[in-house]
């Protein structure tokens, strides 16, 4: 700030009052916040298993790719309630499809889960252009690459006429589930000593293959729900660019919270 001639305290009491005493800053700061506690919790929950999950941006893109194929093919043809339903559960194996490829080549040729994740995101992102640019790009809105609105009854609900909407419901649920697994079930005992003492939990008797894809997957899921709450609570469509980095943005909200579920919380919203 002082480098181009800003006096820093009034420049942060700006950026403060903005924020925290605006209406309007608080609903950007809730809406941001809640796909970086998905794409935080998806990190911070391979971490736990010594797995280094940087391709939450591409499960991510993934996941917005599974669930808008659905509205597109049977927007107006299901039951109010199934499709939104429906998109969700499409966007959980969207990402998490997405998310066991680089799972499925650590556990069965050693690959570095690291370079496969990081590299998968320039697939998905790509996959998205080819199809904004091309099938499903919208006609009616000259030339950009986005796809048709959706109707309301893919659309989560909002609260009031703010623009927060029910996916940070839902990303506070699942951080409360993915806690509760990992300190309370035997499947989160697994997970956390693989991740602690390899050589103990091979003793124990865990597969550690199999338990890797299976966390990859689930991580890829969470990272998936982003791309749903994003679409489905703020866009109402999908259109080229739409994560603006939160899967990138999540890995340092995993560390920041390092790697635990709930502090996950307290460092999507820093």
């Amino acid at each position: 700030f002082l480098a181009v001639g800003i006096e820093p305290i009034n420049a942060y009491m700006i950026i403060g009052e903005e924020i925290f005493l605006t209406t309007y800053g608080w609903q950007d700061l809730l809406v941001k916040m809640t796909p970086l506690m998905f794409t935080g919790l998806a990190v911070a929950l391979a971490a736990k298993m010594r797995l280094w999950n940087i391709g939450a941006e591409g499960q991510f893109h993934m996941g917005t790719f599974a669930l808008t194929w659905v509205a597109l093919h049977f927007d107006g043809k299901l039951p109010y309630g199934i499709l939104i339903i429906f998109m969700f559960v499409m966007a959980i194996f969207g990402g998490g499809l997405w998310g066991s490829i680089p799972g499925f080549l650590k556990s069965r040729f050693g690959v570095n889960e690291i370079i496969t994740s990081l590299l998968l995101n320039y697939v998905a992102a790509a996959w998205l252009d080819h199809l904004l640019f091309g099938a499903w790009r919208d006609p009616n809105t000259n030339n950009f690459p986005i796809t048709k609105e959706f109707s309301e009854a893919a659309q989560l609900p909002s609260f009031g006429n703010t623009s927060i909407h029910a996916g940070l419901i839902i990303a506070f649920i699942l951080v409360i589930i993915i806690s509760l697994i990992l300190w309370k079930t035997k499947i989160g005992y697994k997970i956390r000593l693989s991740g602690d003492n390899p050589n103990a939990a091979l003793y124990s008797g865990v597969n550690i293959r199999n338990l890797t894809i299976f966390v990859f997957f689930i991580s890829g899921a969470i990272a998936g729900l982003a791309g749903f709450c994003e679409v489905t609570g703020i866009h109402y469509r999908l259109q080229q660019n739409i994560s603006i980095g939160y899967g990138y943005t999540g890995i340092i909200v995993a560390w920041l919270a390092k790697n635990n579920p709930l502090g996950v919380i307290l460092s999507a919203f820093f």
